[in-house]
């Protein structure tokens, strides 16, 4: 089996360490890592370049490619990683394409439990969790001696940097009422985002680094702070790969999170509420050393590897599949390897 994944952007697709922001050349990268170590021929090219086979697995991550295979008559798997769609709601544009790169695919993935009900309309979309380098993102040497949150994320949402979807005013008016650091580390939107929100930077504790940091530079800030606030109203992962990056640094959570599969060191919001946060983090510091504990021994749940072994098995049933079962067919064969 050879498996090709189509080029989404034009963001360098580089290993760990180098590699800026860009979620999905994130995963696109890991998933040709380990599975060329699971002993996958595993490819990443642009969609004119793929000729495909029937020993060729062609995964696609964005909707308007999906058309393309389509028209070309290339048989794909589809990786949903669009939120907009959810904050446009069923019947807008952009949910119409989502939904049909679904209906075209052999069958396709989503990464958070939500989106599963949000697209009821088919029966082709099937959750898989996303993963975490856990030899790359480790916990520091050294207990956390001084008290400094992180948020860790890009704001706006679907071209307007304005939207607060993680957060931000809610973690810089907790640290302010419980008088601690605040750092926020992000891509040049989160720049956008302050320049809207300028009453925001007025917080003297506050740190904002919105220079799209290498891997490298994310994990010092990881080892530098001591709980990281993850207080956003929508997230197309369940959970997203920021919350397994903090668990595997074993840097304890503090966050809103609608899925089923638990996190280690999560403590959960029942509301975005100042408030509620700063009760949060309070227990967090008053129980740090059992909080942070569990979480080093669990890191390695969710490790990449884990996950593109069921990966892996998605691909060989999408093998024996064929695109010209119909979705029943197709469903009953996937859950049968997928559940073996």
């Amino acid at each position: 089996m050879k498996v090709i994944q189509v080029i989404s952007g034009h963001i360098p697709i580089e290993n760990t360490g180098n590699r800026k922001w860009g979620a999905v050349e994130l995963i696109q990268s890991e998933y040709q890592k380990h599975l060329r170590d699971q002993g996958i021929n595993c490819e990443i090219k642009w969609l004119n370049e793929v000729e495909p086979d029937a020993d060729t697995v062609v995964h696609i991550h964005v909707a308007n490619l999906c058309a393309e295979a389509q028209k070309k008559g290339i048989p794909y798997i589809y990786s949903n990683h669009d939120h907009t769609s959810v904050h446009y709601g069923k019947g807008s544009w952009l949910y119409n394409q989502q939904l049909e790169a679904i209906k075209g695919s052999v069958f396709s993935i989503c990464h958070a439990e939500s989106v599963m009900n949000f697209f009821d309309s088919t029966d082709k979309l099937f959750y898989l969790t996303h993963g975490v380098d856990t030899g790359y993102y480790t916990p520091r040497e050294q207990e956390y001696a001084e008290k400094k949150l992180l948020m860790v994320a890009a704001n706006g949402m679907a071209g307007d940097y304005g939207i607060d979807r993680k957060g931000f005013r809610l973690g810089i008016e907790a640290a302010k009422k419980l008088n601690l650091p605040i750092t926020i580390v992000g891509t040049e939107a989160n720049a956008k985002f302050f320049e809207i929100h300028s009453d925001l930077l007025q917080y003297e504790q506050l740190t904002v680094d919105a220079s799209n940091p290498t891997e490298d530079r994310k994990l010092q800030y990881f080892h530098e702070h001591s709980v990281f606030l993850h207080p956003s109203f929508l997230e197309f992962g369940s959970p997203n790969i920021t919350l397994l990056e903090s668990w595997a640094c074993g840097l304890p959570i503090v966050g809103s999170y609608d899925g089923s599969r638990h996190i280690e060191g999560l403590q959960i919001l029942k509301a975005l509420d100042v408030d509620e946060i700063c009760n949060k983090v309070e227990y967090v510091y008053n129980n740090y050393d059992e909080i942070r504990s569990k979480m080093l021994t669990d890191r390695k749940k969710h490790d990449w590897s884990t996950i593109v072994g069921y990966l892996k098995r998605m691909y060989e049933a999408y093998q024996i599949i064929g695109i010209e079962n119909a979705s029943e067919e197709a469903k009953q064969q996937y859950l049968a390897l997928y559940n073996r």
